[in-house]
């Protein structure tokens, strides 16, 4: 796809920018206790070819440096942050301690994924004292094979690599995870804001490799102003490209809605629908390899108010079907699972992914000049959003998290 040179779109990435930061801006930050993490879950999922139980953790973010320029259009977990007013060390590491003496006698996983909504190894969201003891902690857990963290490519340096590594255990594997989205630069950085370059990501990977360590590349399936088809397109080569890289393994991100960002402005304008679950097998079965790949989408703090579905008027288990069987994928690594699906709405799945777009600078303009804050301060203060009931058959079924504890009230500025 030809998309144009991303230097001919710096008026649509300010207003994108802009956008994005004043959204961010309508809700205080979040408190929550150092009692319990922020939010955890546990999954099934698939490590080395073996089934294996994940245990999610995540701490009470920070709140990811780049959001507080705007952060990416889909972002919604900076309204579970404390919106850069800097978590203690001490409070990010009692809450992994009160997770793993609640959660892992109980659930006994041998992968525990630690997120805390934003960049790991930025010291300036978790602190570098809490990174290590808390890295310790859990790689000295019995049974533990792997731990997963994130962080955008910009905020890992060979000090962070080095110390991350010297804080494990010798025998499990630290893998980093980071939103790679898309291989072309301007749906990268245009549509989903991200502000990274292909040579940020190149040399986060020589600085993983370097230390013993391994990569995750997330990719963004439908990004804002993308059709159906060019999605699918996008992510297909996205996916190529990261394994070319070098990255060890993908997931998929199936773009889900987040209340307070520009995807759920546009979405309340018709201007944008998530995905189908139809594009999400395609497109896995599209980049079938020996390589690990996984498809998610629906694991963050705060809960989406939306996710990938088919817009199916037919069958009233067509999305409960298609995401058992992602579910399925994900624990045995079979593509086959994906095959044994079908439904009378892939006609119209098909049909949209046939429809020709304008250009897509003209779409972005024409799209933002929509969009009218006044508007979305009023939606997001008079009432509680809808929540799609495909979340029922998305959302993983055993867990909790704190900020769907608190009251509506609460919420509201």
């Amino acid at each position: 796809m030809d998309f144009g040179n991303i230097r001919d779109y710096d008026n649509e990435i300010r207003s994108i920018r802009d956008w994005a930061l004043r959204l961010r801006r309508i809700r205080p930050p979040i408190k929550t206790t150092w009692e319990e993490p922020a939010d955890w879950v546990v999954k099934d999922s698939n490590l080395k070819g073996k089934p294996a139980t994940v245990l999610i953790i995540t701490l009470t973010p920070t709140g990811c440096e780049w959001a507080r320029t705007g952060g990416c259009t889909m972002c919604g977990e900076y309204e579970g942050s404390a919106k850069n007013n800097v978590v203690s060390a001490e409070f990010h590491i009692a809450q992994f301690s009160s997770a793993i003496s609640k959660y892992v006698a109980k659930y006994k996983p041998s992968w525990i994924r630690i997120y805390q909504e934003g960049n790991y190894t930025n010291i300036h969201e978790v602190h570098r004292s809490a990174q290590k003891t808390i890295l310790r902690l859990a790689s000295i857990i019995s049974g533990v094979e792997r731990i997963t963290i994130e962080s955008m490519a910009k905020y890992i340096s060979q000090e962070s690599a080095r110390e991350l590594r010297s804080a494990l255990a010798s025998d499990v594997e630290l893998e980093v995870g980071m939103g790679f989205e898309a291989e072309n630069d301007v749906v990268r950085n245009v549509c989903v804001n991200k502000g990274e370059t292909l040579d940020d990501y190149h040399r986060a990977l020589a600085l993983l490799k370097k230390n013993g360590l391994r990569s995750l590349a997330y990719v963004l399936l439908k990004p804002a102003f993308l059709s159906e088809g060019e999605a699918i397109d996008e992510a297909i080569e996205t996916v190529k490209t990261a394994y070319n890289f070098g990255f060890d393994a993908v997931s998929l991100e199936p773009m889900s809605i987040h209340e307070f960002t520009l995807v759920h402005a546009l979405s309340l304008k018709g201007l944008y629908t998530p995905p189908w679950l139809w594009s999400v097998m395609k497109v896995a079965k599209s980049v079938h390899t020996n390589k690990e790949f996984r498809i998610g989408g629906v694991g963050y703090n705060p809960r989406p108010i939306n996710v990938a579905h088919n817009k199916c008027q037919k069958e009233p288990n067509c999305n409960k079907a298609c995401w058992n069987a992602i579910r399925q994928y994900n624990r045995t690594r079979r593509f086959e699972i994906l095959d044994t699906l079908s439904c009378e709405c892939q006609k119209d799945w098909e049909a949209e992914c046939r429809q020709v777009q304008s250009p897509l600078k003209e779409r972005i303009d024409s799209q933002l000049a929509k969009l009218s804050y006044g508007e979305y301060v009023n939606f997001v203060r008079s009432r509680e959003t809808e929540k799609s009931p495909v979340l029922a058959h998305a959302l993983p079924e055993i867990g909790g998290t704190q900020y769907d504890q608190r009251t509506a009230e609460s919420e509201r500025t």
